[in-house]
């Protein structure tokens, strides 16, 4: 059996799309020693509220060229005015107290790193979902510097004993799979967002809205509903992986 890695900038609260690699993997590494994103995912994420769907955001302190581990969460962030606004969007929801009793320990951390506070919510989402990956940060890799994104990529592969690569469809514009095979790593391409579930989402008259926060999901099913979908979802991809007789 392959060693698969995912790896992606730790998110805030994120999409279902990261999730499922925490069961598809053995080892989801935390990019976190590249750029910080602006407007990116890694402090903020989105939810579906009375007004339709809106963002729900960790406020930082910007600077240019920052690396995301070095990215410090702004004074003016209010965990409890954050899980006000959980409340009033999913007010309604089953789960959401399932969901809070996750959420809110680690925004009541007092954490003064957004990484800190990212990767205390993934951890206690893995135990949430019962996935099986282990989260692994690249700062602690110790991988040799390179300008080559497909061979930092390789390295971070080998450092982390993976030989197979769950690649996001955002790789798809630089990463050469022939590069990474001469490496001995096999890439296993996986587009979600084609194949995201449906489930019963809060305001349903505004229609059913993917690419959401994981919050929303566990809001609508539970963790326990959120992990059976995912599981099932994946089972799947990977049987017509096998059928079309790429690795799985």
């Amino acid at each position: 059996m392959n060693h698969r890695l995912y790896i992606e900038q730790p998110p805030f609260a994120p999409w279902l799309g990261f999730c499922e690699a925490l069961f598809a993997c053995q080892t989801v590494a935390l990019y976190d020693d590249v750029q910080f994103e602006d407007g990116g995912f890694q402090n903020r994420n989105r939810i579906k509220t009375p007004d339709g769907v809106k963002w729900l955001t960790v406020p930082v302190v910007k600077s240019h060229g920052q690396l995301v581990k070095d990215v410090r969460i702004a004074d003016t962030f209010d965990p409890q005015g954050l899980l006000r606004r959980m409340r009033l969007a999913y007010g309604r929801s089953s789960h959401l107290d399932e969901v809070l009793q996750v959420l809110a320990p680690a925004l009541g951390a007092g954490h003064r790193w957004l990484l800190d506070l990212n990767l205390d919510l993934a951890t206690d989402l893995v135990a949430a979902l019962g996935a099986p990956a282990r989260l692994t940060l690249t700062s602690r890799l110790q991988i040799e510097p390179t300008t080559d994104r497909t061979g930092r990529i390789s390295r971070i592969c080998r450092a982390a004993g993976a030989d197979e690569l769950w690649a996001g469809s955002g790789t798809r514009g630089y990463l050469d799979p022939a590069d990474l095979a001469a490496d001995g790593i096999v890439v296993t391409w996986n587009e979600y967002l084609p194949r995201h579930p449906t489930y019963q989402q809060t305001w349903p008259q505004q229609g059913f809205t993917p690419n959401l926060s994981v919050l929303d999901t566990a809001s609508a099913i539970g963790w326990a509903g959120t992990s059976a979908l995912l599981r099932s979802g994946l089972a799947t991809y990977l049987d017509s992986l096998q059928q079309e007789g790429q690795p799985a």
